[in-house]
């Protein structure tokens, strides 16, 4: 049974009466060391078996260094069926220059190469947090 609302919100049950509330968040990403992926663990809030999907997407975030404007992309992976209460997201970065967007370098495993590639002047503080972040949903069967 679905259920929408004004609000946007989308219910799921299915047949264990396993509602989607609470099987939806994001999770904060804490950069890799420099040559190792970056990679967020989720844990999910309680055991819901196995046989389900988790989806996973993130935001666009913008940095302007000298005048000129770049925005970056994360591409969040992961496992389609997950049989536990843990997942793994991993994400590839993708950098385009604003202007024409052009496609500079990349894509990265690592958002600390990432700054290092692009500009001695970039740190880590200069990519907004909201990239820093994936965002999830389960995806229970009915």
């Amino acid at each position: 049974m679905k259920l929408y609302d004004a609000s946007s919100d989308i219910w799921e049950l299915d047949y264990r009466g396993i509602t989607r509330s609470g099987f939806e968040g994001t999770a904060a990403l804490t950069p890799a060391a420099l040559d190792n992926p970056d990679e967020v663990t989720v844990t999910l809030p309680r055991n819901i078996g196995s046989d389900f999907v988790v989806v996973v997407s993130g935001k666009r975030g913008t940095v302007t260094k000298n005048s000129t404007i770049y925005d970056i992309y994360g591409s969040w992976t992961a496992s389609i069926f997950v049989a536990a209460s843990v997942f793994t997201a991993n994400v590839i970065w993708h950098v385009f220059e604003r202007t024409g967007n052009v496609s500079v370098g990349g894509p990265w495993n690592n958002l600390r190469q990432l700054c290092a590639d692009m500009d001695p002047t970039w740190s880590l503080d200069d990519i907004p947090d909201g990239v820093k972040r994936v965002c999830w949903i389960v995806r229970l069967p009915l």
